[in-house]
């Protein structure tokens, strides 16, 4: 079955303390490339990550997104309350001492040492988000492959379409070519007789046969239409295959390029060159398609 290399799949995790999530998204390319945006917290296990990744693909360029954010309340300063109402005591029994009516400011309260403190920010565990995010790397991963599946299945079908189309042409082909010798002797015989019409010279059989047969062998297409007929069975293979084949089937479409090009060259008949032309458009559908396979 054919998988597609274009695909998504995401992930999330959350609670009271954070948020992680988790985006897959594979484009195509020759080649598998990864690229990744991680948090910086995270940069450790970067490789351990693309590690879940390379196990499952091929080829394709993947991104691999992880976000994270904390819920937790980040303050650089905290109020002690305690020492608070401690300096309040001790000013108003201060000024009963020595009976002062000046007010006491909230300013003057917060500027006495030990009122506010230094916040104790709570530091994350890093070996949990780590224990946190594989799963959900691993969930992105299936979200993909199952689209990369389902987008790789349509793909298939349209190239089994084209495949059977490519096939009904070829046998119209080799029902064709016997035929074409028969009609260009009939024309070289006429043509000759034509031209040696009121003349005293002979037409010799065996320099007709000679003529006819360099003809024949000139125009004769039935080697490539067997190759080709075996790159579609080719074909066929990498269609059932569970394997990814994606540059296999680059290699057997360059291959039915190359035989139906030399077909176009040799064949000598309108109507057979016409029936080539929709091979080589089905040909060029099928490649194009291929580039979407991993």
């Amino acid at each position: 079955m054919l998988k597609s290399m274009t695909g998504f799949g995401n992930a999330e995790y959350k609670d009271d303390g954070r948020t992680l999530s988790v985006e897959l998204r594979s484009i195509n390319n020759r080649f598998l490339k990864i690229d990744s945006r991680i948090p910086e917290l995270l940069q450790a296990f970067e490789s351990e990550f693309e590690r879940l990744v390379r196990e499952r693909i091929i080829r394709g360029t993947i991104l691999l997104n992880i976000n994270y954010q904390s819920h937790q309340q980040e303050h650089e300063y905290v109020l002690n309350g305690e020492k608070v109402r401690e300096y309040y005591r001790i000013l108003n029994d201060i000024k009963k001492e020595i009976n002062s009516g000046e007010e006491l400011s909230i300013n003057s309260l917060i500027s006495l040492p030990g009122v506010l403190q230094k916040g104790e920010n709570k530091e994350e565990n890093v070996d949990t988000l780590f224990s946190i995010c594989m799963p959900l790397i691993n969930e992105a991963l299936a979200k993909m492959m199952e689209m990369r599946a389902n987008e790789g299945s349509h793909l298939e079908k349209d190239i089994e379409k084209r495949k059977d189309v490519i096939l009904s042409i070829l046998n119209k082909i080799e029902t064709r070519v016997p035929s074409i010798v028969n009609e260009y002797s009939k024309r070289l015989r006429s043509r000759v007789e034509s031209l040696l019409a009121g003349t005293e010279i002979e037409l010799s059989d065996n320099n007709l046969y000679r003529e006819i047969a360099i003809f024949a062998e000139r125009c004769d297409i039935s080697e490539e239409i067997s190759r080709l007929k075996s790159h579609l069975c080719q074909l066929e293979e990498v269609l059932q295959s569970d394997e990814p084949m994606g540059r296999k089937l680059d290699f057997i479409v360059q291959e039915m390029f190359r035989e139906t090009n030399t077909m176009c060259s040799k064949a000598n008949d309108s109507e057979i060159l016409r029936d080539l032309v929709d091979i080589k458009t089905e040909v060029e559908k099928i490649r194009e398609q291929s580039f979407n396979i991993e």
